[in-house]
């Protein structure tokens, strides 16, 4: 019966067919992705331990920095700009508490009391002004040539 239906069909959909059924070879697996790397300094000094986000349409790298400041973003990156988003916390508690951003002491006893009596020291703070570390504030961005780069560099400052 199938025979017959494909024996009536125009000659072209049967090798369109097992085109589809077999799947269509030849192209690259995934976006092309090109190397992505640098160094972070904040106040002329390597930033260890940072986190450095890269954002575009549809796509999201992140790498951390070493004791020298440096990163290289795993598989690499697309061609692409990228929003950058650099941070670092100090500390092990979920909870952001800052005295310089208005919160005085009764706000920051509050909110230790609410983490479970976290000491103040446990709390984190985030060591990265908001202008590299908050997504919505961030000044920072790269356009990713298709060469690639091993000086994606970004040189923060704390003021």
């Amino acid at each position: 019966m199938i025979l017959k239906f494909c024996a009536s069909c125009p000659s072209w959909l049967l090798p369109m067919a097992v085109a589809l059924l077999c799947g269509c070879g030849g192209g690259p697996e995934g976006p092309v992705r090109v190397p992505l790397a640098g160094t972070v300094t904040l106040d002329g000094s390597p930033l260890e331990g940072a986190e450095v986000s890269f954002y575009a349409e549809g796509e999201a790298r992140v790498a951390t920095t070493d004791k020298d400041g440096y990163y290289q973003v795993a598989g690499g990156a697309q061609v692409l700009k990228y929003q950058v988003v650099v941070s670092k916390w100090e500390g092990t508690g979920a909870i952001k508490m800052d005295a310089e951003a208005g919160m005085d002491a009764g706000q920051m006893e509050a909110m230790a009391m609410a983490s479970g009596g976290a000491p103040a020291a446990n709390i984190a703070k985030q060591l990265v002004p908001d202008k590299y570390s908050d997504r919505t504030k961030t000044e920072l961005t790269f356009l990713l040539t298709s060469e690639g780069t091993q000086k994606a560099d970004f040189a923060l400052t704390s003021k």
